[in-house]
């Protein structure tokens, strides 16, 4: 299984072939104690060879019945939980050895900085890897009371944030080895994914790690003004002993989710960046970052049309309001507009506006993919099974109801050639449409 070695600077990992690709899996790419910052791994530096052939731990977290139901398939699939979850996974296509260096995509996967793993089933990128001729990197990142709450009791704020960090530190050290281009590295990520990759834009110690993104859906309306969330939250979290047992801190997790609902929109992710805290800059200061580093980066930025339409299934007062004769379902598919466009669309727009330069290109495109028929139409995470898994996986989504297998695939193979073209080159058409899928256009000054 082990027959393919990669000899990094550092010592040599084994990967495997899966298929029509490559796979080096679950490889440390730094190590941390709970509610410790991550240091660089050492594990490479044994004097065997590294066998990379075990998918990577996901970080500890609470089951979701509701993406259950929409993906059709638990999310984590027997991946182990493990607070040690910093580990990447690396697919290549079969080794051309006098091929130029590809390009490198880096996955940060969604969540609410709560669920998922890079290595989850639904991220699995051999289609993108094998139609594109890209290397793809899915990388894990500690989550929740592991990852992203602290400032108090001497425990470092933005742990998760960090972890990202120490991974484009490794990628970009090491990927050479792996046939990819350190020059030429883009990130992409959905949701909390996505609003994690902005706010690594404003971070400190990023300089040169990549040069390119695809923000995809990120809420970035929910960003601001949660600071008395987050207090609220510190507090529930001071009388817990730092030794607690995992099912400790994911029982009062649940707890803190459970009462924050009543906050509104915003208590829906109560978990995230905390301002001001390293590596950010102060909440009043990011867009002005933002501004300032515009020239670094050439940037996809979008949004799928009806985003949470996602949710509504699963909120009662939603389903009632959907059931009134002749005015629910107009007043429902109203509030989903707005709510989109408040959460999702016009901040990511304002974004787009911060990151122009006269040197890089900024696009803003919208997914209208699904089936008239089918309420999850456009809404969060259709762009997911677009550029995932394969048609197979999918056929129990309730996502991709009234889309056939071949649809998936051709139409999907369609979302994931726009995306490798702006990976390899940060340069698309100016506007392209293509009807009941994507639109994209160029943003200019």
């Amino acid at each position: 299984m082990t027959d393919i070695a990669f000899k990094t600077s550092e010592g040599t990992i084994l990967g495997w072939r899966d298929g029509n690709v490559i796979r080096a899996t679950g490889i440390p790419y730094a190590t941390a104690e709970r509610y410790q910052k991550p240091e660089e791994t050492t594990a490479l530096r044994w004097g065997e060879p590294y066998a990379a052939t075990k998918w990577s731990p996901a970080c500890p977290q609470s089951f979701s019945p509701i993406l259950r139901e929409v993906l059709g398939m638990d999310m984590l699939n027997g991946l182990p939980l493990n607070e040690n979850c910093q580990h990447l996974s690396i697919t290549l296509p079969p080794q051309d050895r006098s091929s130029s260096p590809r390009p490198v995509m880096v996955w940060v996967h969604g969540g609410s900085y709560l669920t998922g793993a890079g290595d989850a089933t639904v991220y699995d990128p051999a289609l993108l890897v094998c139609e594109q001729q890209v290397i793809v990197v899915n990388i894990n990142y500690r989550l929740g009371l592991f990852g992203f709450l602290g400032g108090y009791n001497d425990i470092p704020a933005n742990l998760g944030l960090l972890d990202i960090i120490a991974a484009l530190r490794w990628i970009k050290k090491h990927i050479e080895a792996f046939g990819g281009d350190p020059g030429n590295i883009t990130l992409f990520g959905q949701s909390a994914g996505g609003d994690a990759i902005a706010h690594v834009m404003s971070a400190e110690g990023i300089e040169g790690l990549f040069h390119r993104v695809i923000i995809q859906s990120a809420p970035l309306g929910i960003r601001k003004g949660k600071t008395a969330i987050t207090k609220s939250m510190i507090r529930k979290m001071e009388g817990l002993a730092k030794d607690a047992t995992v099912e400790e801190l994911l029982a009062l997790q649940n707890t803190m989710l459970f009462s924050m609902k009543r906050v509104g929109l915003k208590g829906e992710m109560p978990f995230g960046v905390q301002y001001g805290h390293p590596p950010l800059p102060m909440e009043d200061r990011v867009e002005e970052v933002w501004r300032q580093r515009a020239g670094q980066w050439d940037v996809l930025i979008g949004w799928t049309d009806r985003e949470t339409a996602l949710f509504a299934p699963f909120l009662k007062p939603l389903q009632h309001l959907a059931g009134i004769p002749l005015l629910g379902k107009p007043s429902l598919e109203w509030l989903i507009r707005k709510t989109t466009d408040w959460i999702y669309r016009t901040p990511g727009k304002v974004f787009a506006q911060l990151m122009l330069n006269s040197g890089r290109s900024v696009y803003e495109y919208q997914i209208d993919w699904g089936t008239k028929d089918n309420p999850f139409k456009a809404a969060h995470v259709i762009d997911i099974p677009l550029l995932f898994g394969s048609e197979q996986l999918w056929n129990d989504a309730l996502l991709c109801k009234g889309k056939s297998a071949e649809e998936l695939l051709t139409e999907g193979r369609s979302l994931r050639a726009i995306w490798a073209a702006f990976a390899r080159t940060g340069v698309l058409e100016e506007e392209l449409c293509i009807p009941g899928l994507v639109r994209y256009h160029r943003v200019m000054v």
